[in-house]
C-alpha cells in the first residue's frame, strides 16, 4: 500500500486535504471520487516516508489485543448511550492511554468526517483492526447494528486477551531459566575456566577427559566465536529464505501439525482460533463464505489455511460446513459435532464460540502440563551443565592432592 495526500473540495465548497492509503494513483482517484470530491491534487507520498509511517508503531509501541479490546468495548458503550460516533471517537482519542491508539483514533474521526465510514476508515490501518475486525463492523453498519457488533467483538476480544495473557505467564518460567542457563555458561566459560585452564598448563599435568574436552571446547569458543556467530546467522538466512519457498513452507507447517506433542497443540490452538473468528464473523452478520475466505487469512500455517480453503470450495458447491469440515484433517469430530448441532438449530455461531471456548482451554491445559515438566528438565539439563564444568575443574585438582598425599 502507498500512500497518496489529497486535496479535495466537499460538497459544500470546502477544501480539505489528508492522507489515504491505496494500491495505486489511479485507485486513490476512485476512492476520493466515489466520496463525491471534486479532485483538486492527488500526490504520492515520499516513499521513504511512508515506510517510515507505516513502521511508526515499533517506536510508538504496538497495539495489542488487550487495547483494542478496551477501545472496541468503550466505542460500544457510548454509541449505546446515543453519542454520534465522531463525537465517541473525539472522547476516545483523548482518554486512550495507547498512544499509537490515540492517533489511529483521531485518523479515524477526520476520515469519517470526510464522509468515510468506519470499516472503510479502519481498513486503511490493518495492524490496529485486522480484516476479521473490519468485516463485522462492515457489516454490522450495513445492517444498523453497529453498537451490538462492537459490544460482541469487544467479548471476543477480552477472552483472546486472557488467553494470550495465560499462555505468556506459562512460558514466562520456562524462558527465565533458559536465559539464566545462557548467562550461567557464558560466565563460567568467559570467566571461570580461563584462570584454571592457564594454572593446569603451567602445571604440566596430564589432565582427565572431561577437563580436555572443556579446555577444547573453551579454546575454541574464544577463538573461534565469529565462526559460531557467522555460522548461526547463515543459518537463520537459510531458514527464512527455505520458508519463503511454497513448498518447503507447506512442509514444514504440515510437519508442526503432526509432530506428537507439539502437533496436537497446535492444532487445538488453530481450531480454536478458526473457530472464534468465523462465529465472531457469522455473529457480526458476515456471510458464510466471506467469512470463511477472511477466516483463511487469520493462520500463518499454509497446511490449515489450505484445509480452510477447501472447506471454502466444499461450501460453495453446496456442501454443509459440517460435511465440509469432516472430509478435512486437522478437524476433529468434536468439532464436526458442534457444528452440525448449530446448522440443525440456527445457533451455528453460538456452536462455534464453544468451539473455541473448548479447544483454548485444552490448549492452556496441555501448556500448563508442557511448562510444569519443561521446568524440572531444563533444571536438571542447567544442573548437569554446570555439574561437568565443576567436575572438570575439580579432577585435577583432587588428582594432584593425591598424588601429593
Amino acid at each position: 500500500m502507498q500512500c497518496y495526500i489529497y486535496r479535495v473540495r466537499n460538497s459544500s465548497g470546502s477544501a480539505i486535504g489528508g492522507e489515504l492509503q491505496a494500491e495505486t494513483r489511479e485507485a486513490a482517484i476512485s476512492v476520493l471520487r466515489r466520496k463525491g470530491y471534486f479532485l483538486l491534487s492527488v500526490e504520492e507520498q515520499n516513499r521513504l516516508w511512508t515506510l517510515f509511517r507505516q513502521n511508526m508503531g515499533f517506536f510508538e509501541g504496538r497495539v495489542n489485543v488487550r487495547s483494542r479490546a478496551i477501545f472496541t468495548h468503550q466505542l460500544a458503550t457510548l454509541l449505546k448511550a446515543g453519542m454520534q460516533l465522531s463525537m465517541a471517537l473525539k472522547t476516545l482519542s483523548k482518554q486512550t492511554e495507547n498512544k499509537r491508539l490515540a492517533s489511529v483514533i483521531k485518523q479515524l474521526d477526520r476520515n469519517i468526517e470526510e464522509s468515510s465510514s468506519l470499516s472503510e476508515a479502519m481498513k486503511q490501518h490493518p495492524r490496529v483492526f485486522p480484516a476479521v475486525y473490519t468485516a463485522v463492523v462492515g457489516s454490522a453498519e450495513e445492517s444498523g447494528s453497529l453498537a451490538e457488533a462492537l459490544a460482541n467483538l469487544s467479548k471476543q476480544l477480552k477472552s483472546q486477551a486472557s488467553v494470550n495473557a495465560r499462555i505468556r505467564s506459562a512460558l514466562s518460567y520456562p524462558v527465565f531459566l533458559l536465559v539464566l542457563s545462557a548467562v550461567v555458561v557464558g560466565v563460567l566459560v568467559s570467566f571461570v575456566v580461563p584462570k584454571f585452564i592457564e594454572l593446569f598448563v603451567n602445571a604440566n599435568q596430564e589432565l582427565p577427559l572431561p577437563t580436555q574436552i572443556l579446555i577444547g571446547l573453551t579454546s575454541w569458543l574464544r577463538d573461534f566465536w565469529w565462526a559460531l556467530l557467522l555460522l548461526i546467522a547463515v543459518g537463520i538466512c537459510l531458514s527464512v529464505f527455505s520458508l519463503r519457498q511454497e513448498l518447503i513452507r507447506m512442509s514444514v507447517d504440515r510437519l508442526l501439525l503432526n509432530l506428537p506433542l507439539l502437533g496436537a497443540l497446535n492444532r487445538k490452538l488453530q481450531l480454536a482460533r478458526f473457530a472464534r473468528t468465523l462465529g465472531s464473523l457469522l455473529n457480526g452478520g458476515v456471510r458464510i463464505v466471506s467469512a470463511i475466505n477472511i477466516t483463511k487469512g487469520i493462520t500463518a500455517n499454509r497446511a490449515f489455511s489450505h484445509a480452510i480453503s477447501e472447506i471454502e470450495d466444499r461450501i460453495v458447491k453446496g456442501s454443509t460446513l459440517e460435511n465440509a469440515v469432516r472430509e478435512q484433517p486437522y478437524f476433529t469430530e468434536v468439532t464436526a459435532n458442534m457444528i452440525a448441532v448449530g446448522e440443525n438449530s440456527g445457533m451455528l455461531p453460538e456452536m462455534l464460540l464453544e468451539v473455541a471456548d473448548i479447544y483454548e482451554q485444552e490448549a492452556e491445559t496441555a501448556i500448563d502440563s508442557m511448562t510444569r515438566l519443561l521446568g524440572p528438565i531444563m533444571v536438571v539439563v542447567l544442573g548437569l551443565i554446570i555439574g561437568f564444568v565443576v567436575l572438570a575443574i575439580l579432577l585435577p585438582i583432587f588428582e594432584t592432592s593425591a598424588l601429593i598425599g
